[in-house]
């Protein structure tokens, strides 16, 4: 698993935490590292507006390639799926008191001058690296 100290390397060489999270799993999942990059970039900071967290998406694209259903009308596959959502939501939630963006960092990227301040005030560096972390462990458990 990454370190801090690599999930914070990785978001200076801008690798955001959705990246970051699908990437891990990328080979396990049948995709190299650069699809997954390619994939998870838009969902970074919250569809950098302070949504969804980016490591929750990430961790949700994981959980649809391995247990989304792939046929119409596969309603066993996709109550499996679901499942395993709402195993990841409630992991997520119970160790960070959210799944939002905006509420995690204490800062709202839908305002530029909240963004400006999250990236200078080092609060995406202190917290950041941790939701990744745990994105990453709660996977590695319901995966």
């Amino acid at each position: 698993m990454l370190s801090k100290v690599q999930i914070a390397n990785g978001f200076r060489n801008r690798m955001h935490c959705s990246q970051q999270v699908l990437m891990e799993w990328a080979e396990e999942l049948g995709y190299s590292r650069e699809e997954a990059a390619r994939i998870a970039g838009p969902f970074g900071g919250g569809f950098f507006r302070g949504d969804t967290c980016g490591a929750v998406c990430g961790a949700m694209i994981a959980i649809g390639m391995r247990h989304g259903n792939g046929e119409p009308g596969d309603t066993e596959q996709d109550d499996a799926m679901q499942a395993k959502v709402k195993e990841f939501q409630e992991g997520f939630t119970a160790r960070n008191g959210s799944t939002m963006c905006r509420d995690l960092i204490g800062y709202d990227f839908a305002k530029p001058e909240e963004r400006a301040e999250a990236f200078a005030s080092g609060r995406l560096t202190d917290i950041c690296p941790k939701l990744v972390q745990d994105a990453l462990e709660i996977l590695e458990e319901i995966m």
